[in-house]
């Protein structure tokens, strides 16, 4: 991946050296010890807004020199999550010089070892993500072209999250889909979540396969998403239903924290199997692609921490020889986010993870968020043509959001 790093021995914000490239231990996922210089430093960190609604929370940096980021927390929790951002994660970023963005990551998530993971690392992505579209507003340039991408949009898969649809409607809807939006994929639910060998229903597995493959077609590709739903056998049996079928990827197939299930179920089955959008220790990362435990890799910015760490994540994808397609299961900044992160990797895979879902809450509240809009149009996303994430905070969507703010 082209990015631009600082030199190998640089020292960090908080007075350790950087790892030289030859390091054989790589801290918090660090590949070749590399850095991320974006802009000049300078600039320091003032102060960290939080505006929360429903689901959502976003999050806005502002330097002591008047210049501005905005971000968003993970979705779902949000007031857990701000308490977080504020009492343990703000003050490793007040502050601090705006530029290291790696050792502000890397301080927040380390000082706080004692309570990891999910809820620190869904407040870090806020500051993360503020500090990128930060950068791209200093560098005028959009944050996928901070870190050498070239494209400008990207295939996207529509993406099912329902479990209570019968399979004919199922595939009537996707169907309709293909036809208005130009999807060329489509990923559906099966079993039930985390859901001990069970189904949503009885025989929907078993039928809804089969179904959507027919009611689509042999030309789209088709995935399936089963929530850590199954131990190893019968994972194992509803992965060849879904290779009789042609489906092109298996997710989640185990309950993600039993990796030596999802390998034993990635060496049986032909088709790939993918995983990680609930990992957000860099660690575990390592674990996981070192045991060959999936196939495709999929974190989800918000959860593991942000466009730093997942762009890290990418990189060990890369030189594990694995695709990353990133979790983006709502229309909130997190689709934002993945768009910039699938432009800019060279292991990007082939198809952009876009919910369907039009009525969900998440993407409800999502609507009135942010402009542009992502859409779909002829099976493709756009960047949005701007500096930073390239898209604007509407006023009317803060007026009536929950404030907090923490300042140097």
């Amino acid at each position: 991946m082209a990015l631009p790093v600082a030199a190998a021995a640089a020292p960090q914000a908080d007075g350790h050296a950087q790892a030289p490239a030859s390091a054989p231990y790589l801290h918090q996922g660090r590949v070749d010890g590399a850095t991320h210089a974006i802009i000049e430093r300078g600039r320091v960190i003032d102060s960290i807004e939080t505006f929360v609604r429903g689901a959502i929370g976003l999050v806005k940096i502002r330097t002591k020199d008047g210049l501005e980021g905005w971000g968003q927390i993970a979705p779902y929790e949000p007031a857990v999550t701000v308490d977080i951002l504020h009492r343990l994660v703000a003050p490793h970023a007040l502050g601090q010089d705006a530029a290291d963005v790696d050792a502000i990551v890397d301080r927040a998530v380390e000082a706080n070892y004692k309570y990891p993971w999910s809820f620190v690392c869904r407040a870090v992505c806020g500051i993360d993500t503020a500090l990128w579209d930060l950068y791209g507003h200093v560098k005028n340039q959009s944050v996928a072209a901070l870190v050498g991408a070239t494209r400008k949009e990207v295939s996207a898969y529509g993406s099912s999250m329902r479990r209570d649809i019968s399979p004919a409607d199922e595939g009537a809807r996707l169907a309709r889909l293909r036809d208005s939006h130009g999807f060329r994929a489509f990923k559906i639910r099966v079993g039930r979540e985390v859901g001990r060998d069970g189904d949503a229903a009885p025989g929907r597995t078993e039928a809804i396969v089969p179904a959507v493959r027919r009611a689509l077609g042999g030309d789209l590709q088709l995935f399936a998403d089963a929530n850590s739903c199954y131990t190893p056998p019968k994972a194992i049996e509803v992965g060849r239903r879904l290779q009789d079928a042609d489906y092109a990827m298996y997710e989640e197939p185990c309950p993600y924290w039993e990796l030596e299930w999802t390998a034993e179920v990635a060496r049986t089955l032909r088709i790939p199997v993918s995983g990680g959008e609930q990992d957000n220790d860099l660690a575990q990362w390592r674990r996981m692609l070192a045991m060959n435990a999936v196939d495709i890799t999929q974190p989800d910015i918000c959860y593991v921490g942000g466009f730093t760490r997942a762009m890290r994540v990418a990189r060990l994808a890369e030189k594990a020889g694995k695709p990353v397609i990133p979790h983006s299961a709502n229309l909130s900044m997190i689709e934002v986010f993945s768009v910039h992160l699938m432009a800019a990797a060279p292991n990007a895979g082939d198809f952009l993870e876009f919910s369907i879902e039009s009525d969900a809450a998440v993407n409800t509240i999502s609507a009135g968020m942010y402009e542009p809009q992502l859409v779909v149009e002829d099976g493709r996303v756009a960047l949005p043509d701007g500096p930073g994430w390239g898209v604007r905070i509407k006023p009317a969507w803060l007026e009536s959001a929950i404030h907090r703010a923490s300042a140097a």
